[in-house]
């Protein structure tokens, strides 16, 4: 297929690679072009590949920065041509990636429909923002987590509360909100509420 997603891989360790490689090569609609055994190879992978998708982790050897700094190379060199999902088991480096301008970020606790998602939804906005009919598509690819905080949030909660009822870091709460957003090509939180008020999300 031609018009397969093409996906670079990224991280310092074999069994993270053979990983998401065993999810990614259960769906047709992805191919895997390359892997990078470190931040600098994936910084030339992607140079050279230009896959659709990048999926970066973020500690590298032990190294805090090395990930956001690549994400962030990347970014500076090929803008929304390149989609980098970052992932990371550590909240800590969540905020630099989004710094760095990751495209979003998953923890190493997502489900193997969480990424698959994931990869399709940032392949798609790679081509073009999601029009107003492509809106229903987008927000299919919510996660049930996704879609819990999206009831608080159109109950007004904010992130602090949101956290608080569902038992997860405040950073957490904040990370599911900009996902939410980034998926319905919402502007802000009321506009999101609507678009899945409008598509049978919420009732």
């Amino acid at each position: 297929m031609s018009n397969r997603i093409r996906v670079l891989l990224a991280d310092d360790t074999l069994i993270a690679r053979e990983g998401w490689k065993k999810i990614l090569e259960t769906a047709s609609d992805i191919e895997i072009v390359g892997e990078a055994e470190t931040a600098a190879m994936a910084v030339n992978k992607a140079n050279v590949l230009k896959p659709d998708v990048l999926l970066m982790d973020l500690l590298w050897f032990g190294d805090d920065t090395a990930g956001w700094r690549a994400i962030r190379e990347i970014k500076q060199k090929h803008g929304v041509n390149i989609r980098v999902i970052a992932v990371t088991a550590y909240e800590r480096l969540i905020a630099d990636a989004r710094r760095a301008e990751a495209d979003s970020v998953l923890e190493k606790t997502f489900t193997r429909d969480q990424l698959l998602s994931e990869i399709r939804v940032q392949a798609n906005r790679s081509k073009d923002t999601f029009s107003a009919p492509d809106h229903l598509a987008a927000s299919a690819l919510l996660t049930d987590r996704e879609l819990q905080v999206l009831q608080l949030v159109e109950e007004g909660h904010g992130d602090k509360e949101i956290a608080n009822l569902l038992g997860i870091a405040p950073t957490t709460a904040k990370n599911h909100v900009k996902s939410i957003l980034e998926k319905l090509n919402a502007k802000n939180r009321t506009q999101a509420v609507s678009i899945a008020r409008a598509n049978g999300l919420l009732k």
